[in-house]
């Protein structure tokens, strides 16, 4: 009897899937949000550049 399938063709149909998968999460909104690049307003690209703290925090001075 022979088999009905074969270990390269469950590699090669496993490999396509994984493809497939990869290419759908690359181009999902939620990753271009996660990396930033959803062309929203992330705290990370939002940041004063005259802040005292590096999260981008006012300085105590100037609050109101």
């Amino acid at each position: 009897m022979e088999r009905a399938y074969s270990r390269t063709r469950i590699l090669v149909a496993l490999g396509i899937i994984l493809g497939l998968i990869l290419v759908d999460h690359l181009n999902s909104p939620t990753f271009a949000f996660n990396s930033g690049q959803g062309n929203v307003q992330t705290a990370l690209s939002q940041r004063d550049e005259t802040a005292c703290a590096p999260c981008g925090a006012p300085c105590p001075s100037t609050r109101n």
